[in-house]
């Protein structure tokens, strides 16, 4: 596909949801492994990424990872 909207249409899904889970795709492997394990921290979920900034640097991810580690 050549876009988000274009995804959108085809699964026919409103273009600011296709574009809001594409941004998941920016998240370092290891983060991804941890949410698809359901291991994420408890705060750390679907909402939270809606409405918070992602960083496209890995290292600044795992760090935001810390923050709700140590949290707990």
């Amino acid at each position: 596909m050549k876009s988000g909207s274009a995804i959108a249409r085809a699964e026919k899904l409103h273009h600011l949801v296709v574009n809001e889970l594409l941004r998941l795709t920016l998240l370092a492997p290891d983060i991804i492994d941890v949410l698809m394990a359901g291991r994420q921290p408890r705060r750390m979920n679907l909402i939270w990424f809606q409405r918070n900034p992602l960083s496209t640097e890995w290292e600044a991810q795992r760090q935001m990872v810390k923050r709700f580690e140590e949290e707990v």
